[in-house]
């Protein structure tokens, strides 16, 4: 979902230099900012004394780690989309994704953020292997290629064991390179992986 509005073209970082995929409009100008859409189970209230959840705050490599939309050129090349960016950085986008998905099953008496409080009784740990667009080579379906990719951990707080560890992975394509064509592509593979982490995370949990 855009919330702000303004066009740029893709700023390209390469070995701590800059160069450019596209010309830039305008280094000044702001740019649109661009939010994800929480998966909604459609499931029961919480259940009150249900197990507790806390989904701690994802890893991941330095470029996925700002608020900046990730597209990139070639395997070694690692650029930003100069016309929009995410919300939030996207680790944190990513928690409150994964946040707002687990509550609305319903199977959980609470899923939180907080790192302070009650013990809970499980804790999602989340890296982000991939949170990015690619420029897709010739003969593709699309020009642009979206991949996400989470490797998820549950943990037994009771005993600090590992209940379960799996990788999600969905993709989509995307017709060309500018913001308001790419984020829908990331909302299609997130809603993807969204949904099967949710249901494997409450069978992980036993809920």
């Amino acid at each position: 979902m855009r919330l702000t509005s303004s066009p740029l073209a893709i700023a390209l970082l390469v070995l701590g230099g800059c160069s450019t995929i596209s010309s830039l409009d305008s280094a000044s100008r702001s740019l649109d900012t661009y939010e994800l859409t929480a998966v909604e189970a459609a499931g029961p209230a919480a259940r009150s004394g249900g197990p507790t959840l806390a989904v701690s705050a994802p890893t991941s490599s330095g470029a996925i780690a700002s608020d900046r939309i990730v597209i990139k050129p070639d395997a070694l090349q690692v650029a930003f989309l100069g016309d929009g960016r995410w919300v939030d950085p996207a680790p944190v986008l990513i928690q409150q994704l994964l946040t707002r998905s687990l509550s609305s099953t319903g199977r959980f008496g609470l899923v939180t953020t907080n790192s302070t409080g009650p013990l809970p009784d499980h804790t999602l740990v989340v890296d982000i292997e991939a949170f990015q667009a690619e420029i897709a080579p010739e003969g593709a379906p699309a020009p642009v290629h979206v991949v996400v990719r989470l490797s998820v951990t549950v943990l037994n707080e009771g005993d600090g064991r590992v209940a379960a560890h799996r990788r999600f992975e969905a993709d989509a394509w995307a017709s060309d390179d500018s913001a308001a064509v790419i984020v829908p592509a990331f909302d299609t593979a997130s809603e993807r992986v969204l949904r099967e982490v949710v249901a494997w995370a409450a069978s992980a949990a036993r809920v």
